[in-house]
C-alpha cells in the first residue's frame, strides 16, 4: 500500500506554481477594485481620543441624570395635582391617565429639547433610540414616584 501525504493548508507545500498563486490574487483584487468603483464605502469612523471619551461620559451621565429628576418632578406635580378631584373640567383630577401620561411625555420632550442645548449637550445629534431612552427614564420615574406618594 502506499503511504498517503498528509495535506497541509499553504498552497506553495500543495505543488501549486507560484504563477497560480499569482493569478488568484490578481483576480481577488479585481474583485475588490470592481467593489469599490461601482459602490462608495461608508467612510470608517476615527477613533475617539480620551477628551472624546470623557465627554460623551459626561453628557451620558447629565441626559440620565437630568431625566430623572424630571420624572421625580413630574411624579410630586402629578401627586398634589392630579390627586384632587375637581368640580370644575379644566382641573386635572378629572382627566383619565392616559391624559395624564401622555401630557407628561409631552412636556417632558419639549422642556428635554429646549434644556440639553442649555447643559451644552448636543440635542440635534440624538437618534430616535436616545430619545427613548430619556423618555423611558423620565416616565419610569414619574410612575414610580406617583405611586409611592399614593400609598
Amino acid at each position: 500500500m502506499a503511504k498517503r501525504e498528509k495535506k497541509s493548508g499553504r498552497k506553495d507545500e500543495r505543488g501549486l506554481a507560484a504563477g497560480q498563486l499569482d493569478k488568484s490574487t490578481e483576480k481577488g483584487e479585481q474583485k475588490v477594485s470592481e467593489k469599490k468603483e461601482g459602490t462608495k464605502e461608508p467612510p470608517r469612523p476615527r477613533p475617539k481620543s480620551a477628551a472624546d471619551k470623557k465627554k460623551d461620559r459626561r453628557d451620558g451621565i447629565i441626559k440620565t441624570v437630568f431625566a430623572a429628576a424630571l420624572g421625580v418632578l413630574a411624579g410630586f406635580g402629578c401627586y398634589y395635582l392630579a390627586s384632587s378631584t375637581g368640580e370644575l373640567p379644566w382641573q386635572i383630577g378629572e382627566y383619565p391617565w392616559h391624559f395624564i401620561l401622555l401630557s407628561v411625555v409631552l412636556f417632558t420632550s419639549l422642556l428635554q429639547r429646549v434644556a440639553y442645548p442649555l447643559l451644552k449637550i448636543d440635542a440635534a445629534s440624538f437618534k430616535t433610540k436616545d430619545w427613548l431612552y430619556v423618555e423611558f427614564i423620565v416616565v419610569d420615574l414619574w410612575l414610580v414616584t406617583w405611586t409611592i406618594l399614593l400609598n
